[in-house]
């Protein structure tokens, strides 16, 4: 059985959870007898001091910290999204063309479950990072404007301007990245677009493999 001590003295009031030789240091909050939270330190997981939701330490972690004081938050929203296969003929005259829409995009991990082909939606209020790298072939010198966007539901941020025709190298290739903190409002959306210009036509072909040349990264920061 757990044993609880109260220390008093001149100068502070300690309150101590020892379950002795083995089991979990728990402090449980309950609302109307049904567990939102529990804290304290989890046994079976190297003595890592963790917040758990429920009625059970360990069984959906939201802060875990190991005795060596590394830190992590499993629940926080983070994604990595990436174009497993190559998109042919999207842009190049002045189209835009939305990251994911013909291939959907392959999370490498999604903490939260925010993202959709092509699509993360903020599950809270924010300061989010943000970041855009975009891989294109078949350039041809006559594109001579490119650019890309992160497009959220507050304001687009554009970026990335190059001449890809100049630009490319001697395999017709260029890259586009673009990064940003946005401010985003629960609910709120952010989607991502290419665009190249003064082709003959829309030939260009956004990269994707498993190398990852293409990808989406979000974050809730703060």
């Amino acid at each position: 059985m757990a044993t609880i001590r109260n220390a008093i003295n001149n100068k502070s009031q300690d309150l101590t959870i020892d379950p002795g030789a083995s089991g979990d240091s728990v402090l449980q909050f309950s609302i109307n007898g049904t567990g939102e939270f529990r804290i304290g330190v989890d046994d079976d997981a190297s003595d890592a001091f963790k917040i758990s939701q429920g009625s059970a330490l360990g069984t959906t972690d939201t802060f875990v910290m190991t005795a060596a004081g590394e830190r992590t938050m499993p629940l926080q929203p983070a994604v990595l999204a990436y174009l497993a296969s190559s998109d042919a003929s999207v842009t190049g005259n002045g189209t835009t063309f939305t990251v994911g829409s013909t291939t959907a995009l392959t999370e490498v991990y999604d903490q939260n479950n925010d993202f959709a082909t092509t699509t993360f939606t903020a599950p809270i209020g924010g300061r989010y990072y943000i970041h855009l790298n975009v891989g294109m072939d078949d350039i041809t010198a006559a594109m001579t404007d490119g650019y890309v966007e992160i497009i959220t539901s507050n304001r687009t941020y554009t970026g990335g301007y190059c001449s890809p025709g100049a630009s490319k190298s001697a395999y017709n290739i260029c890259g586009f990245c673009l990064t940003t903190v946005a401010d985003m409002d629960a609910s709120d959306t952010v989607t991502t677009t290419v665009t190249l210009s003064n082709g003959a036509g829309d030939s260009a072909l956004i990269l994707g493999a498993a190398a990852i040349y293409t990808y989406l990264n979000v974050s809730l920061t703060c």
